[in-house]
């Protein structure tokens, strides 16, 4: 009884934090037409960047490079990827150091929930709506190409998105409690952000770089990630077997998980001793 009390206690709180985080996001519509739209203006700098160098044959220097025909869609497609990821990692931290501006963030401190999945439910609501951005970045492209993706291969492509975005929830733990440690998150944002991109081959295959740097780039959950949509998505690839792909999001989520678990509650019981917690 005391189990079943506890699971509905934790439904009603991601229920409450769901509906808070969409009434909040659905005022800022402009904020999401330039993350939809951002990908486009990414892609488009990288392309005439290339057609300004190579000529008419950038297309063709380009497949000669990387093995891809359409460097438009491998743009587009690693923009919108790359986007969903920082905003995972910034949110969890940005959070916290927002509450802390206001001066809420105590008052967490007097609710029955734990501050911990107070956070970690946070990044639920974004990563749903980062799955439906995906989606509407990536459908005009398709749509002009004729290519549009089957209702299964969109559910595997949502399925794949969301298994990435765990790990990284993990990561985002590890930031908030940094925050809640030095106060400051966008620096250490903006660090975790440049490897993350540099590992992920969000704009280029990673296979240009030595293969160590190819091994360390699969303890980032996006490298694998992309791999996977691009497979899906340009290839229109969906009876392979992803299995090994699955277990190795799982496994890094559990390793990221629990280091963002174990990081943020002892800076935090650190900071009730310190008496740091209101201390900005």
């Amino acid at each position: 009884m005391r189990d079943l009390k506890k699971k509905n206690k934790q439904l009603l709180l991601i229920k409450g934090i769901f509906i808070k985080e969409i009434k909040i996001m659905s005022r800022y519509i402009g904020n999401w037409i330039m993350i939809i739209t951002l990908p486009y203006m990414l892609a488009g700098i990288f392309l005439g960047v290339g057609y300004a160098v190579g000529g008419k044959n950038a297309s063709i220097n380009f497949y000669k490079n990387t093995g891809i025909s359409d460097p438009a869609l491998y743009s587009i497609l690693g923009g919108a990827i790359m986007i969903a990821t920082m905003i995972i990692l910034e949110n969890t931290g940005g959070y916290i150091r927002e509450e802390q501006l206001i001066g809420t963030f105590e008052l967490h401190y007097l609710t029955p929930n734990s501050t911990l999945q107070i956070w970690f439910f946070h990044i639920l609501p974004i990563a749903t709506i980062m799955i439906g951005i995906f989606s509407i970045t990536i459908t005009p492209i398709l749509l002009f190409k004729g290519n549009l993706l089957s209702f299964s291969e969109w559910l595997i492509a949502a399925t794949v998105i969301f298994l990435s975005l765990m790990p990284l929830a993990g990561i985002g733990l590890v930031i908030a409690a940094l925050t809640v440690r030095f106060k400051e998150v966008w620096a250490i944002v903006n660090v975790i952000n440049s490897g993350i991109t540099l590992l992920s081959g969000f704009y280029y295959p990673l296979e240009i770089f030595p293969e160590m740097v190819q091994t360390i780039a699969l303890l980032v959950p996006s490298s694998t990630a992309v791999k996977i949509l691009r497979t899906i998505i340009q290839h229109r690839y969906t009876s392979l077997n992803f299995g090994p792909q699955i277990i190795l999001f799982l496994v890094l989520s559990m390793i990221y998980l629990s280091s963002g678990y174990i990081t943020y509650k002892r800076w935090e019981n650190a900071a009730r001793k310190n008496g740091e917690l209101s201390k900005y």
